[in-house]
């Protein structure tokens, strides 16, 4: 039976020792097992880490059926395996019809008579065994022991290998699928420029594939803005000469593939063997959302200052009057009074203003103020506001009224951004206009609602025509008023998808301001008729 064992052991161990995954190369090791010993059945078993369950790893036999099934869990009590481990010697079972072991039975159901099991070690600890099952009784003997023993250090050992090897597969599949969903771009890079890893998020990002980062050395570098290329591989120079360990948040700007702007913070460490950098490697975090966010903070500060400024001191000239004539011993006269009271309530008022107006314009900016949509009425808004309006356009001698077609449709907007939009303009239009007429009308165009407040004031030339819609900008720099509430209607314009512009013909012409709300087709149908 055991004729050229020397042979034979050496096959198998080179069969167990050719693949890093033992269960790849376990068919052919038992068909060589089957040259010395007769076995129907061949299992290895392995304990699990809590040492209660084991399971089969791999199983070969010459029958269909079977109970006991790759890949379930069986309790250790009562097993064959718990005496292989806890006695760490082979175990021989002559007849299984008289087994003491909880699968005997089960196993002479199936047709297998006698058994043994022989334990597997690695690094001085039983880690499972190794099953042979006949059909015959009394089959196997203590020279079946010897001979396997030969065999089951390099087993135990190739199956500890696949165990690393597995987990070492688990462990890249759980970084792939870590690098592939990251919103981050990974990376890996040679000193030479070669990268290694690019997760696909660079696409998202900056318009490019990852291949061409592959493809190309020194891509990432190339698409730094011009203004920051330089310092950025300062910093990875540094890191490269090991002159730095790290390298933490950095920001910097990349052209995107479109040619917009993307901001960027750089983390990075260095790629080290044999204790030499020959690498870096880290990650990109798209920050252009909160760099926007921190513009419109400076933005904010900025414009908060800027229009502030003028209302301050005239009121700290207002205060330093009357502080003067306290101080002079004489008495404020009711009409120095009464202009001290003017230029505080006056001032303190466009301070008021002011701030509302610039919180506005920052909530509209920012994208912080969401908008509450609904079917609303152009019609029903500017009659609302002739309504309101009349007496302050009465008291500058003015005519205010409408001129609106029959079946506007509904559109969809914020009703509240549409009011005020409307409201700034005919406000406007009262303000600039003394002894004239001012006319809301509306127009329905293929795709859109256009709505013009037209008055007979004093008009726009053409510098002021084109910078209208600035913030604070203002034609008379003296002139009351924060020069900001154009810039909201702007904005809440754009909000909505619309356009607005302003069109005269030069002073003393009068205005017209108008702008379009988109419609959206399944309201179209929806009309107000006969708006009076």
């Amino acid at each position: 039976m055991f004729t050229n064992k020397k042979e034979i052991i050496l096959t198998i161990n080179q069969i167990i020792f050719s693949s890093p995954d033992i269960r790849e190369v376990y068919e052919t090791m038992s068909k060589e097992l089957l040259k010395v010993i007769d076995f129907d059945r061949l299992s290895v078993t392995l304990i699990t880490e809590d040492n209660n369950l084991y399971e089969t790893f791999v199983l070969s036999k010459d029958y269909e059926y079977t109970d006991l099934k790759e890949g379930v869990q069986y309790p250790m009590e009562g097993s064959l395996m718990k005496r292989v481990v806890q006695f760490r010697q082979p175990v021989i079972v002559e007849d299984t019809s008289k087994g003491r072991f909880l699968t005997d039975p089960v196993l002479y159901k199936e047709g297998i008579h006698s058994r043994l099991g022989y334990p597997l070690e690695h690094k001085g600890r039983v880690i499972g065994s190794v099953n042979f099952g006949s059909k015959r009784k009394d089959y196997y003997s203590k020279k079946h022991i010897t001979f396997f023993s030969q065999i089951a250090p390099q087993l135990a050992m190739a199956i500890e290998n696949t165990r690393l090897f597995n987990r070492i597969k688990e462990a890249e599949e759980k970084y792939r699928t870590v690098i592939e969903s990251s919103p981050d771009i990974i990376f890996e890079c040679t000193k030479d420029g070669e990268f290694l890893l690019m997760s696909p998020s660079v696409e998202k990002i900056t318009g490019y594939a990852a291949n061409q980062f592959y493809e190309n050395r020194g891509y990432g570098l190339s698409l730094c803005h011009e203004e920051d290329q330089e310092r950025v591989q300062h910093e990875i120079l540094q890191i490269l000469n090991g002159q730095n360990n790290s390298l933490m948040d950095i920001e910097f700007r990349v052209i995107h593939k479109q040619g917009h702007v993307v901001w960027l913070s750089l983390e990075m460490l260095p790629m080290k063997q044999n204790n030499d950098v020959v690498g870096i490697e880290g990650f990109c975090r798209d920050i252009t959302e909160r760099k926007k966010l921190d513009e419109l903070k400076d933005n904010l500060v900025r414009d908060v200052t800027h229009e502030l400024k003028t209302p301050v001191a005239k009121i700290e000239m207002a205060i330093d009057m009357f502080e003067r004539s306290v101080a002079l011993g004489d008495k404020v006269s009711l009409g120095r009074s009464s202009q001290i009271h003017e230029i505080l309530r006056n001032n303190v008022n466009r301070l008021k203003n002011s701030i509302k107006n610039i919180l506005d314009i920052s909530k509209l900016e920012s994208g912080m103020e969401p908008l509450k949509l609904s079917d609303i009425s152009i019609a029903d808004l500017v009659k609302q506001i002739v309504f309101e309006q009349k007496d302050s356009a009465s008291t500058k001698n003015n005519v205010l009224t409408h001129q609106l077609p029959a079946g506007i449709p509904l559109i969809r907007a914020d009703r509240d951004m549409i009011y005020h939009l409307i409201n700034h303009l005919v406000n406007n239009a009262i303000k600039f206009t003394e002894h004239g007429k001012i006319v809301i009308s509306a127009r329905v165009l293929p795709d859109a609602v256009e709505v013009t407040v037209e008055d007979t004031g004093r008009g726009l030339d053409e510098k002021t025509r084109e910078r209208v819609f600035e913030k604070f900008y203002k034609e008379t720099p003296s002139a009351f008023g924060s020069g900001i509430g154009l810039a909201i209607c702007k904005n809440i314009v754009q909000k909505h998808k619309g356009r607005i512009w302003v069109e005269s013909e030069g002073k003393g012409k009068g205005s017209r301001f108008k702008f379009t709300l988109p419609m959206i087709a399944d309201t179209k149908q929806k009309v107000i008729t006969n708006p009076k």
